[in-house]
């Protein structure tokens, strides 16, 4: 449903940076870049507008994130149940 164009500013502490960019690589929500100096790019592409908010709640209290700006936000409908299934 919703997918966020992000870039993620990290704060000073390299370790704390660290932690931040492994954490949100194993959030299957997530998909990150390469940081540069101190900006990570990410998308976070959520099945539903709960999942959006509770990742969006777990980016914002991530330790080593000090703010994130929304370059984009796309909201298409979900496919219907039927077309998801394969045959």
């Amino acid at each position: 449903m919703p997918l966020s164009s992000l870039v993620i500013h990290l704060g000073a502490d390299p370790t704390l940076q660290a932690s931040a960019c492994a954490a949100l690589a194993a959030n299957p929500a997530f998909s990150i870049g390469d940081p540069s100096r101190r900006l990570l790019p990410a998308a976070l592409d959520s099945a539903s507008e709960e999942e959006n908010k509770a990742c969006w709640g777990w980016l914002n209290s991530l330790p080593g994130v000090e703010f994130v700006e929304v370059l984009s936000v796309c909201f298409s409908p979900a496919a219907p149940a039927s077309a998801r299934t394969t045959s």
